[in-house]
């Protein structure tokens, strides 16, 4: 089984490069002439939210990613080391997260948003096959489950924080 999560934990870390990269390529451009035709059909909070990124340079956001997959990848590797897998378990959970809302978002504003071509092809995909083979293994237990969600609740400081250092980058 340990080889088996060592090839899910190199699958993530291909898939998410992946998905990344395309966010990098076209979250500028997509800010720049998607995001004024569509705001007004996006719920005032939370075009409040993305207000603030309303000038993100693809570098910017580059940087966040950066930053963020440098703890992420620190992460797996200690994960992998001490062998506590609920922290790849909670680093899935907070992408999951994040990765189902790319396709609500396309559906909502009928269009293209950043990310939502590897989301339906890549990410959705792996994680229906993560979590079936996570849930017929010793690996997903209830306590797993538990430490996962609460190491989840602390990456999310850290994803705050590669916010505010791509913010800052010029």
């Amino acid at each position: 089984m340990r080889v088996d999560i060592h090839i899910w934990i190199l699958s993530f870390l291909i898939i998410f490069m992946l998905h990344n990269l395309e966010e990098i390529i076209t979250v500028e451009k997509w800010f720049q002439n998607t995001y004024p035709r569509v705001r007004y059909h996006i719920p005032s909070s939370i075009q409040k939210e993305l207000n603030r990124y309303k000038s993100i340079t693809s570098v910017q956001f580059a940087v966040v990613v950066l930053v963020f997959s440098v703890f992420v990848c620190t992460l797996i590797v200690i994960a992998i080391i001490t062998q506590h897998y609920y922290m790849f378990l909670g680093i899935n959970l907070l992408f999951a997260l994040n990765i189902f809302t790319h396709p609500l978002q396309a559906l909502y504003l009928r269009g293209y948003t950043p990310g939502v071509l590897t989301s339906l092809l890549l990410i959705i995909p792996y994680y229906s096959l993560f979590f079936y083979r996570f849930h017929n293994t010793d690996l997903l237990t209830l306590d797993s489950i538990f430490y996962a969600i609460a190491f989840m609740v602390f990456l999310i400081p850290l994803f705050l924080v590669s916010h505010k250092i791509g913010e800052k980058w010029n």
